[in-house]
């Protein structure tokens, strides 16, 4: 038992530090992908930053899509080929990840604490969402048919903010304070505001985003660009609600500024679901004004663009995944080679050497080696070896990165204690638990 438990220990070492070294190359990848992307976004901004129209508002939620195969490039061959200047960076990484298990473990200490810290918080909120009551529309109240079918709509006895939570089964959360303050045309436009939110993804996007926080926690840039991409989703949806032409941007703009009344109330309670979907959830001044002169200044924009430049960003998207795949490692290269190791392993005879390996030839019962051929090779080097010499016969295994590898098997080898010239070495068949590691190890 003791033996099994600290083979397990000793594969989960090598999965946490490769992982890490993955990880931590698309950190550095992140850093620059970020800039480019705030880079354009800035750009979209222009000088007057609040009077966006809805295409660049489009554009600039699509610039974060940028983002999506970033975690897949921690194999990139160009890290190690090219930018000769990074390559010292990368090499900083592979000897403090690969050579000491601690950082490792500390990465991935990290990440864990980050998963439970973002699930102590959904599934507290989501608790308390589901004991609250069912809307039911009174008379005066029309909801809209497409909202009430694919979304529940729950009252809160709380003054907080109106917001919405839920990717499989999505909830609009209305304060019982506005529901008897606030007209029907005001109320529809606060569903209106929130159902966009759900019904262009932006859920999923918010757990996106958190995913790419956890996985490069490390990365303080990650944490600002997730509040930036959060305030242009608020945009979007302002623009998409005085779009749908049920409220006009002036009522729109007198909603927002009377819903902000409403959370100077309740700002600890406020604060609780400020990563959540909201119309009017508490940030900074700079962004509320900015929201207030997009309203105001709000510019009707054409229904076309939005799906083109959607198809446009998937395709870029598309291809920079089948680059990615292009310019990278594949999961594992098998090694077709053979090695010869002196009986303490600590010196290595023969590797990559093509004369050896046509010496040695892999069968279906064991390895075939040409023993007369391998003698001569000996004899060749500088070192004179006596009958009882003994070595080692490394064949199999796999590269998954360059200084990154294992698998394989090892076997004894004592050319000089026999007159046969072709000997034929039986290998151990591997356990079950090997196979299923191996594996493991070479398509993580």
């Amino acid at each position: 038992m003791a033996a099994i438990l600290v083979h397990v220990v000793k594969s989960l070492d090598y999965v946490v530090r490769y992982i890490t070294l993955k990880a931590g190359r698309t950190v550095l990848i992140s850093i620059f992908v970020l800039f480019l992307i705030l880079f354009f976004r800035r750009i979209l901004d222009g000088k007057k930053s609040g009077k966006a129209s809805g295409t660049r508002l489009y554009m600039k939620i699509y610039l974060w899509a940028l983002l999506i195969p970033v975690p897949f490039m921690g194999t990139l061959k160009i890290s190690q080929q090219s930018f000769r200047w990074r390559i010292h960076i990368y090499a900083f990484l592979y000897e403090n990840i690969m050579g000491n298990p601690l950082w490792g473990w500390l990465y991935f200490a990290g990440m864990t604490g980050m998963v439970f810290w973002f699930l102590k918080r959904k599934i507290r909120l989501a608790r308390k969402v589901r004991k609250l009551p069912v809307f039911v529309p009174e008379n005066k109240f029309m909801i809209r048919p497409d909202i009430l079918k694919h979304v529940t709509i729950r009252v809160n006895p709380s003054f907080t903010t109106p917001f919405s939570m839920g990717i499989i089964r999505p909830v609009i959360v209305l304060p019982e304070a506005m529901i008897r303050q606030f007209s029907e045309d005001e109320i529809q436009g606060i569903l209106q505001h929130e159902y966009n939110h759900i019904r262009h993804g932006h859920l999923i996007l918010y757990f996106v985003f958190d995913c790419f926080r956890i996985i490069w926690f490390m990365n303080p840039l990650i944490h600002l660009c997730s509040k930036w991409m959060k305030d242009d989703l608020e945009l979007l949806c302002d623009h998409d609600t005085i779009h749908s032409g049920k409220i006009s941007p002036d009522a729109y703009g007198m909603l927002l500024i009377r819903s902000l009344d409403c959370i100077d109330g309740n700002k600890e309670k406020t604060e609780k679901i400020k990563a959540m979907p909201a119309l009017a959830a508490r940030r900074s001044f700079r962004v509320m004004k900015r929201r207030i002169h997009m309203i105001a200044g709000y510019k009707e924009g054409t229904r076309i663009w939005p799906a083109v430049l959607g198809a446009a960003t998937s395709g870029i998207v598309l291809i920079m995944f089948v680059l990615v795949n292009q310019f990278s490692y594949p999961f594992y290269t098998p090694f077709h080679d053979f090695s010869l190791y002196s009986y303490d392993a600590k010196q290595v005879i023969f590797m990559d050497d093509p004369e050896f390996n046509s010496a040695v030839q892999m069968t279906e019962d064991g390895l075939q080696v040409q023993n007369d051929k391998v003698k001569k090779l000996l004899a060749k080097t500088d070192k004179k070896y006596e009958k009882e010499d003994s070595f080692w016969i490394y064949y199999g295994g796999y590269m998954k990165q360059p200084g990154v590898g294992g698998g394989g098997g090892i076997v004894q080898y004592q050319p000089y204690g026999t007159e046969q010239s072709v000997v034929y070495i039986s290998c151990n068949r591997l356990h079950w638990t090997d196979v299923l590691r191996d594996w493991v190890y070479r398509y993580m």
